[in-house]
């Protein structure tokens, strides 16, 4: 998806797409996850209670949390000094302001700000909106469309049919991240948080009659989700979490 403006790990290349798994194979009962991304800084002093609250978020089954770190804080200079956040990058505001262009016809941005499915947007700090907001979309969303696994040493992902395709992408992350802030407006605190996305690796279209997709897991010490996202709308229409162990290699 070339609109959202995502850092592209260009060395993995595009992943094999092959025949759709039967319908019947998925259990009926599991719904699809809520994507929650959050937008922050750890630059912002709005943003630590936001980061606080997406760890609590991301304890919930039913929901796939992603922290994106954006840039434009990095040269606001405070009574306490600038800090530019160790994990911002510029391809992450992009990715903000392409959601914020479609869900509020605006350019203007802000932190923290929370995107549920690509589709609705809400403060990021404000628990109460948010958990509704959350609880709303999960007990609308559709039954799970990802089957995560392995073959052999490769993650491998089965999509289920779907109304519509998308792009795949394998969003990689850090799971928790404790960050000591010396300066700018959290000077003296510690920012807590978790699934701190560091890389974004394409892996094709996936069709309306779905697929399987496999891909490179990613480096030690990191986790991963998979998530399939309309190209113009930008809403996710499916994702799961990456499977934490690869039970067959020996």
């Amino acid at each position: 998806m070339t609109g959202i403006g995502l850092r592209f790990s260009i060395a993995a290349g595009f992943a094999c797409i092959a025949a759709p798994a039967a319908a019947q194979d998925r259990p009926a009962e599991k719904t699809a996850p809520v994507v929650v991304e959050m937008f922050l800084s750890q630059a912002c002093s709005s943003c630590t209670p936001a980061a606080k609250f997406l760890t609590e978020i991301a304890d919930r089954d039913d929901v796939i949390a992603l922290s994106w770190h954006v840039d434009y804080w990095d040269t606001l200079m405070t009574k306490d000094g600038r800090w530019a956040d160790i994990y911002s990058d510029k391809a992450y505001t992009i990715r903000q302001k392409k959601y914020n262009m479609r869900l509020r016809s605006r350019s203007s941005i802000y932190t923290p700000q929370a995107i549920v499915n690509g589709a609705w947007e809400t403060v990021g700090s404000s628990k109460e909106k948010l958990q509704d907001l959350i609880d709303d979309v999960s007990a609308q969303n559709a039954p799970a469309l990802i089957d995560a696994g392995w073959d052999e040493d490769a993650l491998s992902f089965t999509i289920g049919q779907s109304e519509r395709g998308g792009n795949a992408y394998l969003i990689s992350f850090m799971p928790r991240v404790s960050t000591a802030i010396p300066r700018g407006e959290n000077a003296g605190r510690v920012f807590e948080e978790v699934n701190v996305v560091t890389n974004v690796r394409p892996l094709g279209v996936v069709l309306r009659h779905g697929g399987t997709i496999t891909a490179p897991p990613p480096v030690e010490g990191e986790g991963c989700a998979l998530i399939v996202q309309e190209a113009k709308q930008q809403k996710i229409t499916a994702a799961a979490y990456c499977p934490s162990t690869n039970t067959t290699i020996n």
